[in-house]
């Protein structure tokens, strides 16, 4: 797997042109078969539950990361992250509350933890943008879009997400060409940034390298 950095002087509203390109070209392929035919029964129906709370509480849920990387791969991968477009603690809150699981909550980061009665973890978060003052310190965290939340990820193949609300639920979101990454074993970071933000993503860069 190669590793090629990415040189952007696009805001987070955008990208840079080659990025751009790959996200004209691309279409949104719906992932519902290959939900229903790779995850275990009671994940798919938690992933349809989490879309329709979210239709009722007005709010954009997705499910990304790795989890949507491992999909496409064909690996076994139930670590599930959503992210939300609004308030991801009243989310994580009210579906809590509709399956009778305990919640831990992370305020400053706008993130919760939903740990159900079986014991299994799901992750939620406010879509956000992080800033950081120096390298390796806190980030700076502000409420944003889907898209915004996946331009501050590590690497393009983990920009992914699946659209969970009912109306286009299983549709796959991929604005840094992640899906062709994947696809070539290509490892690309975002910006030229991405490791001083984050001098950790280099160890991550090595491990992707020899699992890929």
């Amino acid at each position: 797997m190669a590793v090629i950095t990415t040189h952007s002087t696009a805001d987070l509203d955008g990208v840079a042109s080659t990025v751009a390109a790959v996200k004209r070209r691309s279409r949104s392929p719906n992932l519902i078969g290959t939900l229903k035919h790779r995850l275990p029964a009671p994940i798919t129906r938690l992933l349809h539950e989490a879309g329709e709370l979210a239709d009722r509480m007005d709010l954009s849920a997705y499910v990304v990361g790795g989890f949507v990387r491992d999909l496409l791969l064909d690996l076994r991968n139930l670590d599930l992250d959503i992210v939300i477009e609004g308030d991801g603690i009243a989310f994580a809150r009210a579906l809590g509350r509709d399956r009778k699981a305990r919640v831990k909550t992370h305020e400053r980061f706008g993130t919760a933890v939903v740990i159900f009665p079986d014991g299994f973890k799901l992750d939620v978060a406010t879509a956000r943008t992080e800033s950081y003052e120096y390298p390796t310190a806190l980030p700076t965290v502000e409420p944003s879009s889907i898209k915004q939340d996946l331009y501050r990820r590590d690497f393009t193949i983990n920009t992914m997400a699946v659209r969970l609300n009912a109306r286009n639920f299983g549709e796959l979101i991929d604005f840094y060409g992640g899906r062709r990454d994947l696809k070539e074993k290509t490892l690309r970071v975002l910006h030229n940034v991405s490791f001083l933000d984050d001098p950790t993503r280099i160890f991550r860069a090595v491990r992707f390298e020899q699992r890929f």
